[in-house]
C-alpha cells in the first residue's frame, strides 16, 4: 500500500525567467480509492534564489458534500490537478524550489499514490 510520511518532503525545483509574470501553481495527486479523508492538507515551501523560505499551509477537498471524489477515476486510483497558489507573484528571476510537506493529524498518510507539481506563467504583473 502506498503512504506519504511526514517527513517524505517532496521538493522540485524550477526557474523563474521572467518576474513580470504571475506564476499559478497546481497540485498534481494520485490517490488511491482507499484514501481514508475527504481532504489532504500540506504545507508548501518555496524557496527563492536568496535561500529565503516561504511557508503556506493549503488544505484540498477531494470529494464533494456526498463524498464522491473530485478528481478523475481511473480503476483504483483518482487523479487531481487542483489550483494551489493562483497569480503568485515572483519577485525575481532565477532558481526557486517547492517543497510540499504533509500536514494532516497522522504522521503516516495511506493511499497516495503520487504527488507533484505543475507551473504555469500567468498574466503580466502591473
Amino acid at each position: 500500500m502506498s503512504k506519504w510520511n511526514y517527513n517524505q518532503i517532496a521538493d522540485f525545483a524550477f526557474k523563474v525567467e521572467n518576474p513580470n509574470l504571475y506564476h499559478d501553481f497546481y497540485l498534481k495527486l494520485r490517490i488511491q480509492k482507499s484514501y481514508p479523508y475527504e481532504n489532504l492538507y500540506l504545507l508548501a515551501h518555496i524557496r527563492d534564489p536568496d535561500g529565503q523560505v516561504k511557508t503556506q499551509r493549503i488544505n484540498f477537498t477531494l470529494t464533494d458534500s456526498d463524498g464522491k471524489p473530485l478528481g478523475r477515476v481511473s480503476g483504483n486510483n483518482i487523479s487531481y490537478e487542483m489550483p494551489m497558489m493562483i497569480h503568485r507573484k515572483m519577485n525575481e528571476a532565477g532558481q526557486f524550489s517547492i517543497a510540499l510537506e504533509q500536514n494532516m493529524r497522522d504522521s503516516v498518510v495511506f493511499g497516495v499514490e503520487s504527488i507533484g507539481v505543475k507551473i504555469k506563467e500567468g498574466p503580466p504583473v502591473f
